[in-house]
């Protein structure tokens, strides 16, 4: 099922005080490509002057050709900064959690550096989140627009957060997360924040975002996956999860991943476990990757109680990808009459497919560890028995669990 963050109405925030309701609506001035690369749709385009810098991504403008010069608050698209907690146009008064304070000083710089002009353009022109009109903003420096929201995800002030139906940045976003993180980047220092508990903990994560069936109707199935891959128990308490939204997750007392083992944070209710929690939320919150539906993905993050941002899981792999099975495994596919399908290790030493998922029309996700001799083979239990392959065309692979295919099978009128 395709999710996207229509608006941030479930994040509860000082910030939704400063939206000014009941303004009328400012006057179009034109339309724009939303990026400067060929293929780009178009952008409906505003112009204005920044009065102050609310956060990382709220900023108040008093909009050209809306009748007023009251400041508007404004939602960058595309950007999420980690959450502020006391507001003020001076810098000394502010609060909030770690990465916060720099997320706005760097808007500020940049506002400075373009005179305070911003110009701002969105797809749709009532696009909004919590009553605030939703605007990629840039700014003109040395004579060239520059992208604000693009600024502080590739230089790792703000999480990439995609938007419903304000999609023309993400795959740019999406990109330069992958490169800030690669480059340690600000929130991607996993020290930048103080010494946090656990420093040499080989944690990862992984986030299932496309739970069997209908997402809606199978919350649990949406998982965020805490695995320890050292050979000491990692104690979680007061470490947190999150989205690319606002929804935080954070461990209880005495929550602790074994070595070698997992701990799951569930989307929807239930009741917790020592390796199972339950995050009781209402509705899915993760994006499936939907190419026809211009949905390119999302993201998971684990931070611990300082404020680091330990580990992440963005999906799908954009840089750095890869599989320890590259060229060590193949597939076999049956899809006519009785359907098989069997991983193969072709390879002379023994391969582990944890972390990878056979994908089809359905999936069958090797969560824990699953170690394959040299030319050992394994059949893939296929939904129950069902028939889930088309003998008209199609394909399967094994993946990585970030969407990275290590082989792939096709027949008919698929493609790989």
């Amino acid at each position: 099922m395709l999710r996207r963050l229509a608006s941030l109405a479930t994040a509860v925030t000082a910030a939704a005080t400063l939206t000014l309701a009941g303004l009328p609506a400012p006057a179009l001035a034109a339309s724009v490509p939303c990026r400067p690369v060929a293929g780009s749709p178009r952008c409906s385009v505003w112009t204005g002057k920044v009065a102050w810098v609310a956060d990382g991504d709220t900023l108040l403008v008093d909009v050209n050709g809306d009748g007023t010069t009251t400041p508007r608050s404004i939602r960058v698209i595309g950007v999420q900064a980690m959450e502020q907690h006391v507001y003020s146009p001076k810098a000394a008064k502010r609060r909030g959690d770690c990465h916060a304070l720099e997320a706005t000083a760097r808007v500020e710089r940049l506002v400075r550096a373009g005179n305070g002009v911003v110009r701002m353009t969105a797809q749709h022109a009532d696009s909004q989140s919590r009553n605030r009109p939703l605007r990629s903003i840039s700014v003109k420096i040395n004579g060239t627009w520059r992208d604000i929201g693009e600024d502080l995800v590739r230089h790792g002030y703000a999480l990439w957060l995609p938007f419903a139906g304000e999609w023309a940045w993400d795959s740019a976003y999406e990109l330069d997360e992958a490169r800030a993180s690669t480059e340690k980047q600000l929130m991607w220092d996993e020290n930048y924040c103080g010494a946090g508990p656990a420093a040499a903990a080989n944690l990862t994560v992984w986030a299932n975002s496309d739970a069997d069936g209908d997402d809606g109707g199978n919350l649990n199935g949406e998982w965020i996956r805490i695995g320890n891959h050292g050979s000491a128990a990692v104690d979680l308490s007061g470490w947190w999860v999150r989205d690319s939204g606002l929804r935080r997750y954070t461990f209880t007392a005495g929550t602790v991943v074994p070595a070698g083992g997992a701990v799951y944070v569930h989307v929807g209710q239930g009741v917790d476990t020592a390796t199972d929690k339950y995050w009781g939320l209402s509705a899915p919150i993760f994006t499936n990757v939907d190419p026809l539906r211009n949905s390119v993905g999302d993201g998971a993050y684990l931070f611990d109680p300082q404020g680091d941002l330990r580990r992440s899981f963005v999906y799908p792999c954009q840089v750095g990808c890869g599989s320890p099975l590259a060229g060590k495994v193949s597939l076999k596919v049956k899809y006519g009459g009785v359907e098989r399908v069997e991983v193969v290790n072709v390879s002379d030493e023994p391969v582990d497919l944890q972390g990878h998922v056979v994908v089809s029309r359905y999936q069958y996700r090797f969560e824990e560890s699953t170690v394959l001799a040299p030319g050992e083979s394994m059949v893939v239990p296929l939904a129950g028995g069902r028939a889930v392959l088309d003998d008209r065309g199609g394909e399967v692979r094994l993946q990585t669990s970030d969407m990275w295919t290590v082989a792939c099978r096709w027949w008919g009128t698929g493609k790989c």
